[in-house]
């Protein structure tokens, strides 16, 4: 008799735990994911003169793993278009701070095009530069 009440509790504990923990989850809200685009992109740039090269490694901010997955499926796809996108620039847009953030918000404009037109909804909240080297 004390072995099976003793099972009930533990039973009833162990329900209890997992419930607590399935609450705390659900309370606390899908989780952000970053999405690495490697390798990195090593590309020359501009139109005129001497060769200039840049050097960045892209992540992408998602929320999720439904995001995740769908993201990360199509990441050739979303190089392709930044490479082509990072590749058309020109100098004074690699050169100073505010054309890389302005740069960095196209590129983000770009993937959430390429994310909608393929998925049916956007997917990724941000894109960062985790480095940006060039050279002129």
């Amino acid at each position: 008799m004390f072995r099976a009440l003793l099972m009930v509790v533990l039973a009833l504990g162990l329900s209890w735990s997992a419930l607590s923990n399935a609450e705390d989850e659900a309370a606390a809200g899908p989780q952000t994911k970053y999405i690495h685009l490697e390798p990195a992109f090593v590309l020359n740039y501009g139109s005129e003169g001497k060769m200039k090269y840049l050097r960045t490694e892209v992540a992408l901010r998602v929320t999720g793993n439904d995001a995740a997955s769908r993201v990360s499926h199509h990441k050739p796809y979303i190089r392709n278009n930044l490479v082509m996108l990072l590749s058309a620039q020109e100098g004074d847009v690699m050169n100073t701070a505010q054309g890389r953030e302005s740069l960095r918000k196209v590129a983000l404009d770009e993937v959430r095009a390429v994310m909608t037109q393929l998925e049916g909804s956007p997917f990724v909240d941000d894109l960062f530069f985790k480095n940006f080297v060039v050279q002129n």
